[in-house]
């Protein structure tokens, strides 16, 4: 069976084929290790979400999906160079949009304890973070040894 790496590096051959949009993924070995499938599900549905979003909206030409162990967080970005937007701006009118892809990514975050960021500037692009906070016995079934918490402004606003 795939893990989530796999499926990801195999969807976004497939954006690259149908699309032309550049989607480069950068992921710590050993990342299905630590992620029960159901994680790895969700996480993938987020990322699917976040790099479509920067596809249909934010005319980006290249996205960058980022999976990466923190300690004991695994740290989803999904950042693109595209047109970015007022995030205050989509936050207060999100009922009268017909889309519910933001609304969507935060619950799905929510189902598996995480925490979703989304850092936005017009003209600048968009990063969508995913912290998901892993399991002691999780590190223990793998065979790794947690290390220190993560900073916690690392990778949350950078654009």
């Amino acid at each position: 069976t795939r893990g989530l790496t796999a499926a990801l590096t195999e969807y976004f051959e497939k954006l690259r084929d149908v699309y032309n949009l550049n989607v480069i993924l950068e992921a710590d070995p050993g990342i299905e290790d630590v992620l029960d499938r159901n994680r790895q599900g969700v996480i993938f549905y987020i990322v699917d979400e976040a790099v479509n979003n920067a596809r249909k909206h934010a005319q980006a030409q290249h996205v960058w999906a980022r999976l990466r162990l923190e300690g004991t967080t695994l740290v989803a970005e999904v950042e693109d160079d595209g047109r970015g937007f007022d995030l205050d701006e989509v936050d207060a009118s999100y009922d009268q949009r017909g889309s519910l892809g933001m609304v969507n990514m935060r619950e799905r975050a929510e189902l598996i304890e995480g925490t979703l960021r989304i850092h936005a500037v017009p003209g600048k692009g968009t990063c969508i973070t995913l912290l998901v906070p892993l399991e002691a016995r999780a590190f223990t079934a793998a065979g790794a040894t947690p290390a220190s918490e993560p900073a916690a402004s690392a990778a949350v606003n950078r654009v």
